[in-house]
């Protein structure tokens, strides 16, 4: 491991091309070809490995569970109506009319909509900095 102070402050602290994984002991590098970088845990020994580029995973996965979420809100908003109005089957459903089933569908709207500010209100008031 690294002995010298000098050493230490000549690592980087963002390593995210191959020329500067190359600038990297050979200590801190696993034989990934995918995460590149390694880390040992002082207390357990365990082996971590890193991308050099997290954030394209990370974009990659929040882009694909946005898209996942919106498909199935859309598909339950656009057919919800017609299930509680017994549009599919008339012995299976709510037995609402479609007014009453347009307002319950709208009101699942609206909370679906203010739910996030609402949350984001009540965080920064009781966890956040900024109240």
């Amino acid at each position: 491991f690294l002995q010298k102070s000098s050493d230490i402050e000549h690592l980087q602290s963002d390593v995210s091309t191959e020329d500067q994984l190359a600038l990297v002991p050979d200590n801190f590098k696993s034989d990934d070809g995918n995460k590149p970088l390694k880390h040992v845990d002082e207390d357990t020994n365990e082996v971590f490995t890193y991308a050099l580029r997290p954030m394209r995973y990370a974009v990659g996965f929040i882009l694909l569970v946005e898209l996942m979420e919106r498909f199935s809100y859309y598909g339950i908003v656009y057919t919800e109506t017609s299930f509680l109005t017994g549009v599919y089957d008339d012995d299976w459903n709510a037995g609402m009319t479609a007014l009453e089933a347009s307002s319950y569908v709208s009101i699942g709207v609206a909370m679906a909509y203010s739910s996030p500010f609402c949350g984001a209100l009540l965080a920064d008031v009781f966890l956040g900095y900024y109240w």
